[in-house]
């Protein structure tokens, strides 16, 4: 099966699923109480070491680091004339952004009535820190993949890069600011946006990232 047609299942796949756990949100369903209840059990304990840890982390989704981090790789990436990979980078970035609140403001879902370790305003569901990490970080994955040639470098960003994004989601949890259900929303929210544009750039050559420059 070809690369495109695997993505196209795995979008379709992604839209059912989000619609299906967006329903259960506004439902409330058994489901997402079990889920949720679950992993807050699991993960809301708390020391002054680890809250010292995890709010830095948490950083790494806020909306002004992403930014930065995505204009300065947009910059650099223009300078090495990679422009479709930048304009990739910052598609991804600012549609996840856009949608997400978008529909945090129509589902209206309240943030978790515990504690909360961090300031968080807004609605929870999706989690934009979530998807903003992982619409930032994933998209640097994919480029360094088509760009770079060493197979230890790739694996290494790849650590690195899956690993912000999360401990950037767990983070979320851990502080209170956010139900696990919200972070699951916003991780596949991203990732539908990803394989679509993946898709889309992919459209007569899936290595066009790859490309210096602007080619027919």
């Amino acid at each position: 099966m070809k690369i495109s047609k695997k993505l196209i299942i795995t979008n379709v796949l992604l839209v059912l699923f989000f619609v299906f756990w967006t329903i259960n949100i506004t439902q409330k369903t058994t489901l997402i109480t079990n889920f949720d209840n679950f992993f807050i059990d699991q993960i809301y304990h708390h020391n002054n070491f680890s809250l010292n840890i995890f709010r830095p982390i948490t950083n790494l989704g806020d909306t002004l680091p992403t930014i930065l981090i995505a204009a300065a790789f947009f910059v650099l990436l223009i300078i090495k004339k990679y422009y479709y990979a930048a304009i990739f980078l910052v598609l991804n970035k600012v549609v996840v952004a856009l949608l997400n609140s978008l529909i945090k403001n129509i589902i209206e879902r309240p943030r978790p009535s515990h504690y909360h370790y961090v300031y968080a305003g807004g609605f929870s569901f999706p989690s934009g820190h979530s998807a903003s990490s992982f619409a930032l970080y994933i998209s640097l994955l994919i480029i360094a993949w088509f760009i770079f040639k060493n197979i230890k470098f790739k694996l290494l960003i790849s650590i690195l890069t899956i690993s912000i994004v999360i401990l950037v989601g767990y983070s979320r949890i851990f502080l209170g600011v956010h139900y696990p259900s919200d972070v699951l929303g916003g991780y596949t929210l991203a990732a539908i946006i990803l394989t679509f544009n993946s898709l889309l750039f992919g459209a007569k050559n899936f290595s066009i990232l790859q490309l210096k420059g602007i080619k027919n």
